[in-house]
């Protein structure tokens, strides 16, 4: 079959090849329509519960594409007018940025942040700085300058996402402190919110966002800072396209080598077309099919490239050692074709396999992996394997070239490894993989031989049988390196800020709101003259369930927001929060209605007293007078009205939603550490989980329990389901950055070990159907299971050093079945060209090991070093999920090198499986 293969291509050689091209032609056209993206709401399943409550809270009340500008005096406090000004300028102009929500901005300059005081005709609320900025009379500027301290030393609401203050040792002030005379105010803040669109044009934005950061920091009085999700995730793909020239000498990388190992321009030029071609087909199928990429997808055509180049080096250097002993091209061609075709689909088939296998993962960049991997592992047999002996006969090298044969240190290579497997040097490789066995147990505490409190609790409660492993994630290490600037002044900002990750709790009434009554079906008056309000409420919510609506008049505003219980059960929330060791700072409406109180508890003319900054509830009614008979809700709802009538349009929008019934509690995580933001995030939800039934939380309910948000009645049926009590139900999950970071750690917890096994599995299937020999598949299968624990080793190390840039998140688990897939291609060839050799030799081992170590073997370094040369790229730039991707798999392909070259052939000899020795007996 191979033969006829090979017959049939040089037949038809000029349409083949006119046909390849057209389709690179074709390809080619549609890789500007590439959709490349950085979105944790997309690459996540959506169906996952902190996925949907991260959606559900982003859709209803924004804040879910934050930025942070800090802007910190280097001399004095803020509180001089050039600053104050510069701030408000700021503001503007990102205001002015494409997709920017205004009304969530929070800042001094911010529309919705007002100096909030009572007199005696009630609540005052007045912007904190004149709209045309700071005067620049200097008394007007004094006033104005003393009116903006007061403001937000009065606003325990937001006086900590406005400003920073520190003592005279440098410490952060709590807002408690704010005002002595040693705290002094040194920078101020800028929280940008833009929708889900910015998504869509990350880098002409992320280019303005940056023109503006050299604007500002042109002026050497400051120092800028610069944080949030939508400036990290456009970052990374303007950083890729700003390292163009890395890609570049990637490819000369190759070409140097091809040159050095061919030593003619066709050996170098040749292997490089045709998988240039392979790019892009599948780069253009990509941009074909629209399909929302990340920057990790950067590492497709690189793998295409280096698998290419493996194949490619095979089929030139089987076509030119056939050329030099015949002298006739198509001989040649038809040799290097037929020889080369079968171990290429078999090796190609098993990576296909492979990649999947990732298909079956609910993750949007691995299902790209696996449909774009595929496609572009099946086009190498065409582009290579086939192309390139067709394009040798068409521009044939001289014979004289070729009749040298190989390179001299292959020879002696293979020789070395030859003596190695069959001496008793064959100890080194298994005192190697010896070793590297063991420092992976040491690594990932394999069912915690250790013996950690820790790591046990984790092994019965998640099942996590390599607890060294950590599989949660670190974003901003995960998207950059330590090295990098990005990373610097993050680092920063959480000094000064009081968190910079975000996490969102949904609140949502457990009624709906119900329309409002017509006249005709108002309710009975005399719920007007009922003195008890559990009576009237009693009253109230049996018309409401006849009548199917609400009469406000009789009976109050709706919606949960309107209820002093509920708020009163957030603020003690919110006051837990707080005390939390890593979440340094909430919001929510609750704290509005509690300055309110604070303000209007306040005698006129006198400072409001910090302990009546609460919500209004009858708890703490009675404690001040304990003969107070008012409604709370009747507070709540006059409280609602003033904010409502004292507020601009969309000022609340953040925090509660226009029918009262629903709203969020807003909070800042100060740490990134992963196995401290899986902390925080249980504490939340097991206080939640604590605190369901409490007097005002057993009206509302939390954040979703499953998804996706665009399937209302999907997600409340489900989650309908899930909150019932028994062994399925599951716990609301949270939002926000941190709901973000917790689901990828559920995500690579489901899939860390179940994956990699699974293809595992799979590939050992194929490798038996395709050898026809379960012995064949199970040394094959050996050597991959030996590289998949040497990179769970690998991520114990980087857990054990704390370098979240390499720990095993969800974003490099894609690395444990890409390199089984890599690792089998080497295996495949030694196999075939061992059975080769064998029938050659007339069954003779020692010169059958030794011809393959020189050709086949040599030619898998050779890949390998273009391998690890096309990772340059990847390595090199700030961005460290690429750098992660290059630090498993190139310890993969190490590995797997050895693997194959001087394990294999051990276990191969041992063994004797009859796909190899029982050549002869046909």
């Amino acid at each position: 079959m191979a033969e006829r293969y090979a017959d049939f291509v040089l037949k038809f050689r000029m349409p083949i090849i006119i046909l390849l091209v057209i389709g690179t032609i074709i390809g080619a056209l549609y890789i500007p329509k590439l959709d490349i993206r950085n979105d944790p709401d997309t690459l996540l399943p959506p169906t996952n519960r902190y996925v949907a409550t991260n959606l559900y809270a982003e859709h209803n009340f924004g804040m879910g594409n934050l930025m942070v500008f800090s802007l910190r005096v280097k001399d004095g406090d803020i509180y001089q007018p050039w600053f104050i000004n510069k701030v408000q300028d700021l503001h503007r102009k990102l205001v002015a940025l494409p997709t920017s929500r205004e009304a969530n901005f929070i800042d001094f300059a911010a529309q919705k942040i007002k100096y909030m005081t009572s007199d005696d005709n009630g609540l005052v609320f007045k912007r904190l700085i004149p709209t045309s900025g700071i005067s620049s009379d200097p008394a007007e500027a004094k006033k104005q300058l003393d009116f903006l301290k007061e403001g937000i030393k009065t606003n325990p609401v937001m006086a900590p996402m406005l400003v920073a203050m520190f003592d005279k040792d440098g410490k952060r002030c709590a807002y408690e402190d704010y005002h002595k005379e040693e705290c002094v105010a040194k920078a101020a803040y800028v929280i940008a919110d833009y929708s889900d669109d910015v998504k869509a044009i990350y880098l002409p934005w992320v280019e303005s966002v940056r023109k503006l950061m050299d604007e500002v920091s042109q002026d050497d009085r400051i120092e800028l800072l610069v944080a949030g999700e939508p400036y990290f995730l456009a970052w990374m793909l303007a950083d890729l396209v700003h390292k163009w020239w890395l890609f570049a000498i990637s490819i000369a990388i190759v070409i140097v080598v091809l040159w050095l190992e061919f030593r003619d321009w066709r050996g170098a030029f040749f292997p490089l077309l045709g998988v240039g071609m392979t790019i892009a087909f599948t780069l253009g199928l990509m941009g074909f099919t629209a399909f929302k990429l990340t920057t990790m997808m950067v590492l497709t055509p690189m793998l295409l490239l280096a698998i290419g180049i493996g194949h490619s080096v095979q089929v030139t250097r089987r076509f030119l050692l056939d050329y030099g002993k015949c002298g006739d091209c198509d001989e040649a061609a038809r040799q290097a074709i037929s020889h080369t075709i079968v171990p290429a689909t078999l090796s190609i088939i098993t990576d296909m396999v492979g990649f999947a296998t990732l298909a079956t993962v609910d993750i949007s960049f691995y299902k790209a992996y696996a449909w774009f991997g595929m496609f572009g592992m099946l086009t190498l047999l065409a582009t290579t394997t086939t192309l390139i002996p067709l394009l040798l006969t068409r521009f044939p090298p001289t014979r004289e070239s070729c009749q040298a044969g190989g390179h001299s240190w292959e020879v002696k290579v293979g020789g070395i490894l030859a003596k190695i497997v069959m001496g008793p040097g064959k100890m080194i490789p298994i005192t190697f993989i010896a070793i590297i066995m063991a420092v992976s147990v040491y690594y990932t505490n394999i069912f915690n031989w250790k013996g950690d409190p820790v790591a046990q609790v984790k092994m019965e409660q998640e099942g996590d049988i390599m607890p060294g492993v950590e599989k949660g994630i670190n974003y901003a290490r995960a998207a950059f390196k330590g090295s990098s600037q990005i990373w610097k002044d993050l680092v920063k900002l959480n000094q000064i800020m009081p968190g910079v990750i975000s996490v969102s709790i949904p609140i949502r009434g457990k009624k709906p709101v119900l329309p409002d009554c017509s006249e005709d079906k108002l309710f009975p008056d005399e719920i007007y003259d009922m003195e008890d309000p559990q009576e009237r409420t009693a009253i109230c919510a049996a018309e409401s369930q006849a009548r199917s609506c609400w009469d406000s008049e009789a009976c109050g505003a709706q919606g949960i927001f309107n209820d002093a219980d509920v708020l009163a059960d957030m603020e003690t929330m919110e006051n837990w929060m707080r005390t939390h060791p890593f979440i340094g700072y909430t919001g929510s409406y609750a704290q509005y209605v509690r300055l309110v109180n604070m303000l209007l508890s306040a005698e006129p003319g006198t400072k409001p007293n910090i302990k009546d900054l609460a919500v209004p509830s009858h708890d703490y009614l009675t404690a001040i007078d304990p003969d107070d008979d008012r409604d709370p809700n009747g507070i709540i709802q006059l409280y609602n009205g003033l904010l409502e009538m004292m507020t601009s349009d969309g000022d609340m929008d953040s925090f509660v939603s226009a029918d009262w019934n629903e709203g969020v509690i807003l909070g800042f995580i100060n740490t990134m550490d992963p196995r401290e933001t899986h902390q925080v995030t249980m504490d939340i939800m097991q206080y939640v989980e604590d605190h369901k039934n409490d007097k005002g939380f057993s009206k509302v309910n939390f954040g979703l329990r499953c998804g996706p948000v665009d399937k209302p009645d999907v997600y409340l049926a489900c989650d309908t389901d899930l909150a019932k009590p028994g062994p399925n139900y599951v716990r609301p999950g949270v939002g926000g950055f941190l709901g973000a970071t917790e689901a990828t750690r559920e995500v690579a917890m489901d899939n860390w070990l179940s994956g990699p096994l699974f293809t595992a599995l799979v590939v050992f299937l194929v490798a038996a159907l395709i050898f026809r020999s379960l012995m064949v598949a199970s040394i094959l299968i050996s050597t991959l299971l030996i590289t998949l624990f040497a990179q769970y080793g690998l991520g114990g190390y980087f857990t054990s050093v704390q370098e979240w840039s390499g720990n095993l998140a969800f974003h490099l688990l894609v690395t444990l079945s890409i390199a089984m897939g890599l690792g089998v291609d080497y295996g495949i060839y030694m196999f075939s060209r061992l059975r080769e050799e064998m029938a050659a030799t007339a069954g003779d081992w020692n010169a059958s090991l030794r011809n393959t170590l020189n050709t086949t073997g040599s030619a898998v370094i050779v890949s390998v070093v273009v391998l690890l040369g096309s990772f340059i790229p990847l390595v090199a730039t700030d961005l460290a999920n690429t750098w992660g991707l290059a630090m498993f798999i190139g310890e993969a392909l190490v590995i797997d090198v050895f693997t194959a070259l001087m394990l294999l052939p051990v276990l191969v000899y041992l063994l004797k499986p009859k796909y190899v020795f029982g050549v002869n007996d046909k």
